[in-house]
């Protein structure tokens, strides 16, 4: 109290600017910081129970996936997120916080279908190694290969996402496919991707390929960190060799 005593107004004032000036200049970075972070934590969150979904379904499908797009008699579609609700997923578990789908919904880019959902599933389930559901069981390596990736509308460039396209993708295929020059699977966290693998877990990767003139295998390749598109890099069956990348 002192101190302040010995202060001459002028001394006082120019000590509440400075003071005024720091928190200008360090409360909006901390802000912005705070809510990535939470964005990351919940669509985290949402990729877990998105797994629990799949991996209850798969239980009571012999160890297979739901399809990506069913079309019903009635003329309906319905997709793999519709599916999941009936198995302990809601509506808001599909919402991609650092991603949101446009309103109105956008479209499959590939499929036609209407995306419902901020996330895609690895299609690699589905129709690529044999007709049908490939069996989750039978992955060697679950823990390194990916289940559901974040995705929501297309980017013109992953690290501008200003520029939102009006389509997006309800699989996933590899992080170097482009459709009309936008990346279907943008990466919102500054380069980085949250991604559930096939036992469940759930990170955030730096995503390792999206120049196509990279030396990359898009069926078998690593997505980032220690995950894959399939099965830790190696083929079917054959891992006591090289994996891919």
């Amino acid at each position: 109290m002192g101190t302040l005593n010995k202060l001459t107004r002028r001394q006082l004032t120019t000590l509440i600017v400075v003071c005024s000036v720091t928190l200008a200049l360090i409360l909006p970075p901390l802000l912005l910081w705070q809510q990535r972070e939470k964005r990351q934590t919940r669509s985290l969150s949402n990729l877990r129970r998105i797994a629990l979904g799949t991996l209850l379904y798969a239980q009571d499908w012999d160890g297979r996936t739901m399809p990506p797009v069913q079309r019903l008699p009635n003329g309906k579609t319905l997709t793999w997120a519709n599916t999941l609700i009936g198995y302990g997923a809601n509506s808001d578990v599909f919402q991609n916080p650092a991603n949101p789908l446009s309103d109105p919904a956008p479209k499959d880019a590939k499929l036609g279908s209407t995306v419902n959902t901020g996330y895609a599933i690895n299609r690699r389930l589905w129709d690529t190694f044999a007709k049908g559901a490939f069996p989750l069981e039978n992955l060697e390596i679950p823990e390194k290969t990916v289940l559901v990736v974040e995705a929501g509308n297309a980017w013109r460039r992953f690290d501008k996402p200003e520029k939102v396209a009006s389509f997006a993708a309800l699989t996933y295929s590899d992080t170097t496919d482009r459709w009309n020059g936008f990346v279907l699977y943008p990466s919102p966290h500054r380069g980085r991707m949250a991604v559930v693998a096939a036992d469940g877990h759930t990170v955030l990767v730096r995503v390792a390929h999206y120049n196509k003139e990279m030396p990359h295998d898009p069926l078998y390749g690593r997505l980032g960190g220690n995950i894959y598109n399939w099965n830790g890099g190696y083929l079917n069956g054959q891992t006591d060799r090289p994996n891919r990348e």
